[in-house]
């Protein structure tokens, strides 16, 4: 059956693309994935420094330099590049394996001398998809690794760099990955509000009975919000993660920020729940306006079909075939019988309108 225009949305299926039974650490290279493009930027309390670089190596020179160097690629299809910055921050396989499948959840995990943090971004143009980012955490880097997208979640932190807006410059690596987590979380309101306008925008054709095309839509609208909620969920869990005793990786004063990570993940489940909750709502309003439009039409049905019934029968009655029947030849016969069939009909609807059958 072919969905509806509104319905042919693409989402990207799950796919796992090494074989079964693969030793842990076996990576392979996206199959729709562009070349990576690698950005540096590099600062202290006092000095700046932005760049992009095609050589690897060159990331040495900032990593000495400054007291945190941010290492951003975009794009996984380069795994040369990946390998080599792989084997120059010493990443362990299975880390490596999970920055080129990137279908994980949201987690956060500790290799020892540095932090491995996955989040999921979230895209609308038009149509809902998501995206995932990796996060290599050390003492004064942080390697950020992200799918190719048309849109830049990152830029504001960027900007807050450039800028010194806030306390960014001052802090270290752990602050700056915390940032970087919370620009993606912070990108998920605008596209859960969206939702929301659009349920408002689909309330008065509903009350107005005009459903031919809105319990589609609906239905979508529902289960966008479950795919945000599904990549949305296991956040809340990695911040807690980070936030325990045993994650050693974040100071105190960057924990005091990650609770609002946590509570902005929290508003947003909760906005989620609530969409979800109004998308029933609607499809239960419009199932029982349905219903009650059924009602009415049978209820006609049925008042057409009882006053016809006396009406048949008078009729069937006189339309016999046999010659001895009282009342053939009176004169006033037929003329009678008419009298007698709209007075039937016109005295059971009288009463059928003081039992309330016509009232709504």
């Amino acid at each position: 059956m072919k969905l509806p225009i509104d319905l042919q949305f693409l989402r990207r299926p799950f796919e796992r693309r090494t074989p079964p039974g693969s030793a842990p650490g076996t990576a392979s290279k996206p199959d729709s994935e562009v070349g990576s493009r690698i950005q540096v930027v590099a600062f202290d309390p006092v000095d700046f420094e932005e760049s992009e670089i095609n050589d690897v190596d060159q990331v040495r020179e900032y990593l000495g330099s400054y007291d945190v160097t941010w290492i951003h690629v975009h794009g996984l299809g380069n795994t040369e590049q990946l390998r080599q910055l792989a084997d120059m921050f010493d990443l362990h396989p299975l880390v490596y394996e999970d920055i080129l499948h990137p279908h994980q959840r949201a987690k956060a995990e500790e290799y020892g001398d540095y932090a491995f943090i996955v989040v999921r971004m979230v895209e609308l143009h038009p149509h809902l998809d998501t995206r995932q980012l990796s996060m290599v955490v050390g003492d004064n880097f942080v390697l950020s690794i992200e799918e190719a997208s048309s849109h830049d979640r990152l830029e504001p932190v960027r900007e807050r760099l450039r800028k010194r807006i806030g306390r960014i410059r001052q802090m270290n690596s752990d602050y700056l990955s915390y940032a970087l987590m919370d620009s993606v979380i912070d990108h998920y309101f605008p596209v859960v509000e969206s939702f929301g306008d659009r349920l408002d925008a689909l309330d008065d054709p509903l009350a107005a009975g005009y459903t031919h095309d809105i319990i589609p839509q609906i239905q979508k609208i529902s289960s966008d919000l479950l795919t945000i909620r599904r990549n949305l969920l296991p956040h809340r869990e990695a911040i807690r993660n980070m936030m325990g005793a045993r994650f050693t990786r974040y100071t105190d004063n960057t924990t005091i920020f990650l609770r609002d990570a946590d509570d902005h993940t929290s508003q947003l489940l909760d906005a989620i729940d609530s969409y979800r909750q109004i998308c029933s709502d609607m499809r239960d309003f419009h199932f029982a306006l349905t219903s009650q439009r059924a009602n009415e039409v049978t209820k006609t049905l049925t008042i057409i079909a009882t006053v016809f019934i006396p009406l048949s029968f008078i009729a069937g009655v006189y339309g016999m075939n046999f010659e001895d029947m009282p009342g053939l030849k009176w004169k006033w016969g037929y003329e009678f019988a008419w009298v007698l069939m709209i007075c039937i009909a016109t005295g059971m609807l009288a009463w059928f309108y003081n039992r309330g059958w016509f009232k709504g």
